[in-house]
């Protein structure tokens, strides 16, 4: 279970799967138990849609977090998914796609090796959520089902509910990529925390990823280069999901330096009174709902290539690389 302070005030609408087990879309609707060694109530099992911006297309990326009743994080091995679709007020009920879905873990957030799964996590297991490659054919309410055994817990089945927008509502893949004029480390009279958070608690105060914050995106869609942009706050991030999925960005510059810019953007321009970067603004934050931590890598063409939210792997940002 995540140790988590919240932070008062809310100019940007930072809540994550992990931090409420409310995310973007969706929230637990229901759970049951049963089978050898099920145990627990209606709250026995959480099934919490992650991703932050569903809309009707073509099959993507559709993450789901599995917890336990007390808010332990369920992982590895394989979830089967059904999904439903509820209409646009919730009342239908039509059968959807299915799939499985695989454990992706956050970065650097395991140092054991892990259970078979899915299984009940601790801390030294890792966290993170399951990912599956699905598509929605309608917007509205939808819903998806697990039915698995897990470890130590028996037969479980739950259901999450979640929305599907008829567009995306921030930039997807194949739109051009916003040509923004981000802060950098040249950037005049622009306080280093409003760069990366975690400059303010560094000893000399200094941005501890300059690697990130040497570019703007308006440069690299100027010059045809490609890029890989993440945007996540370290310190205020609820999740705590920000700091290593920057960790790990940083690491792939240095390795992918010269195939493409990496660009770090800080949520907040100045936490303590609420204002956001602009770059955040134009970006991830429409109508006050705006989530991260968000990677998106655009082509040199100045499209979008690909995007990630929530929890991204260092191998799945390699793939995307390699495509470019």
């Amino acid at each position: 279970m995540l140790n988590m302070t919240v932070r008062p005030g809310r100019g940007l609408a930072l809540v994550t799967v992990v931090a409420v087990l409310t995310v973007a879309c969706g929230t637990t609707s229901n759970s049951t138990t049963g089978g050898s060694g099920a145990s627990g109530g209606a709250a026995d099992i959480a099934v919490a849609p992650a991703n932050f911006d569903l809309a009707v297309g073509p099959p993507s990326r559709f993450l789901v977090g599995l917890f336990t009743g007390e808010k332990d994080n369920i992982g590895y091995g394989t979830l089967h998914l059904t999904f439903t679709y509820n209409g646009a007020d919730g009342n239908a009920s039509e059968p959807g796609p299915s799939a499985d879905a695989t454990f992706l873990v956050l970065p650097d957030s395991a140092t054991r090796t892990p259970p078979e799964g899915p299984a009940k996590l601790d801390v030294e297991d890792g966290r993170g959520v399951y990912t599956a490659t699905v598509g929605f054919d309608k917007p509205g309410i939808w819903q998806v089902a697990i039915n698995t055994d897990i470890a130590g817990m028996g037969h479980r089945a739950a259901t999450g509910s979640f929305q599907v927008l008829d567009h995306h509502q921030l930039p997807a893949v194949g739109d051009a990529a916003i040509a923004s004029d981000n802060y950098t480390l040249t950037t005049p009279a622009i306080p280093p925390a409003a760069i990366d958070s975690r400059a303010g608690n560094t000893d000399n105060g200094a941005v501890p990823d300059a690697d990130l914050h040497q570019t703007t995106i308006k440069q690299a869609v100027a010059e045809h280069r490609p890029a890989v942009v993440v945007f996540s706050t370290p310190v205020y991030c609820l999740s705590q999901f920000c700091g290593p999925v920057t960790d790990m960005v940083d690491r792939l510059a240095r390795t992918y330096g010269k195939k493409a810019d990496f660009i770090h953007i800080e949520i907040w321009k100045d936490y303590t009174n609420q204002k956001l970067n602009p770059t955040a603004t134009e970006w991830i934050d429409k109508d006050g709902e705006g989530r991260e931590p968000w990677v998106y890598v655009i082509g040199a063409d100045g499209k979008i290539a690909a995007r990630y939210d929530n929890v991204v792997t260092q191998s799945e940002l390699e793939a995307a690389l390699q495509r470019l």
